[in-house]
């Protein structure tokens, strides 16, 4: 289809009964992943409930933003222009916990601000550094990335921070949870399917009222608007390791982030061309260096959102950005945003369980592209996936290593990246049927986080 022709489907002004309904259902399709990472970053650094639900409504006003800059764009500098929408992350999730438990949150949204200007700056220059994240390595990272956070969803299955962890009254409600989500998956189709963690929330949390374990008194004391706070949990704090975990991190979500956006190409019928794509990359950069002011997440394209525009045929980005305005407004509602504090840790940890498990999947799906029949391909993931989970489990490993290498390697997902890249790079040199090309990446993968 020619551009021309693309560009009166994608640039397509619906009237607003029905960009409304339209931008809602994108909204809800996508509300449950924006709104898990600040609960579990926030949890996981021991955030008060007060602050989390500050995090939230800024992560839902962020992603209302980010989401804008990508689907208007800024002229010809930023913004792919196509009917994508943008959520934080679930790659920088680990990352954060990491840096914000050791370094603290200052430096963990430093860290992003200073990554999303990089990537701004080399995005022209990404064509040519994505030789480096082939299938062998953006799936063993995102493996090990799923594979680190699952612990942070059976915490919380447990019951999260409390005295009394393990009873079964937390277990029964989580596994309730699971069971919810499990049912609509099997056995509903597109939309109700595509809710199915957000309806697993809601009925869990219903269930939990009973059992006593919902408390609505921050909801009550929340007000009703708001402006968003910059900077809200302090000015940022740099550290040149931090920065090179984030960065590393942002890099391999950009390649999804290519797949991503030639899938909705081909869905529009488009072929992207690489300024197409280096635009995309930008606006994604600047919306990363957005979450990070905000005192909020890294932002990247809900591939689930791109099945529910080829579910719906509805090509109009004004319809993602009237989603992109939803979620600026119910970011500046903080009583809203703080229904989702009131969320049970055993319900959460048994939703969020399934979702990191499907990070851990996307990454085998992606590994099934890789000819192991190569031993370079082999050694590559075996040794990277060996010492990230080695670093795991023995962190203390590096206790007599100098600070520097304590600092690069602490993480288990920077050790699986940097072994990754590093053999890959050196075991595959001068191999092109081992390197990244754009012209390469295909549809996003076709994964059970579509539909969660």
């Amino acid at each position: 289809m020619k551009h021309e022709e693309v560009k009166n489907i994608t640039n397509e002004m619906l009237p607003i009964q029905k960009l409304i309904p339209l931008g809602l259902q994108h909204v809800l399709a996508m509300y449950a992943g924006a709104v898990a990472v600040p609960l579990i970053v926030g949890a996981a650094v021991k955030l008060s409930p007060e602050q989390i639900a500050v995090l939230v409504a800024l992560d839902l006003f962020a992603c209302g933003v980010a989401t804008l800059i990508q689907a208007i764009g800024i002229g010809n500098f930023a913004g792919i222009k196509l009917p994508v929408i943008l959520g934080c992350s679930f790659a920088a999730v680990s990352p954060m916990i990491v840096i914000g438990t050791t370094e603290g949150m200052r430096t963990a949204f430093g860290a992003i601000i200073l990554s999303g200007i990089i990537i701004v700056i080399i995005a022209p220059l990404y064509g040519k550094i994505l030789r480096f994240f082939p299938p062998v390595v953006t799936g063993t990272t995102l493996t090990m990335i799923g594979l680190s956070l699952i612990p942070v969803g059976i915490n919380n299955m447990g019951g999260g921070y409390v005295e009394d962890f393990g009873n079964p009254k937390y277990l029964a409600l989580a596994f309730f949870t699971i069971l919810i989500v499990i049912i609509c998956n099997r056995y509903f189709k597109g939309f109700i399917q595509s809710l199915s963690v957000l309806i697993g929330l809601v009925v869990g949390t219903l269930a939990a009222i009973p059992m006593g374990m919902v408390n609505m008194k921050i909801v009550y004391e929340a007000a009703w608007f708001e402006l968003p706070k910059l900077f809200y949990l302090g000015t940022p704090q740099f550290s040149l390791g931090s920065t090179g975990l984030m960065l590393i991190v942002m890099l391999i979500v950009l390649v999804e982030s290519t797949g991503s956006f030639i899938g909705i190409g081909q869905i529009c019928g488009m072929e992207l061309g690489e300024k197409d794509l280096v635009k995309g990359f930008r606006a994604e950069g600047l919306a990363t260096l957005v979450g990070g002011i905000f005192n909020s997440f890294p932002y990247t394209t809900f591939a689930q959102n791109i099945g529910l525009v080829s579910m719906t045929k509805v090509y109009s980005r004004w319809v993602i950005v009237t989603a992109g305005v939803i979620l600026m407004i119910l970011g500046l509602c903080p009583k809203f945003a703080a229904l989702a504090t009131i969320i049970p840790a055993p319900v959460f940890g048994g939703a969020t369980s399934v979702m990191f498990a499907t990070v851990a999947i996307s990454g085998f799906q992606s590994l099934s592209n890789v000819d192991y029949s190569k031993t370079s391909n082999m050694l590559t993931t075996a040794v990277s996936l060996a010492f990230g989970i080695g670093i795991t489990v023995k962190p203390e490993i590096l206790s007599q290593m100098p600070s520097m290498v304590q600092t690069i390697f602490h993480s288990a997902i920077t050790t699986t990246a940097v072994f990754a890249i590093v053999l890959n790079a050196v075991l595959n040199w001068g191999d092109k049927s081992a390197q990244g090309d754009i012209s390469s990446v295909g549809n996003p993968p076709e994964t059970a986080l579509k539909h969660l």
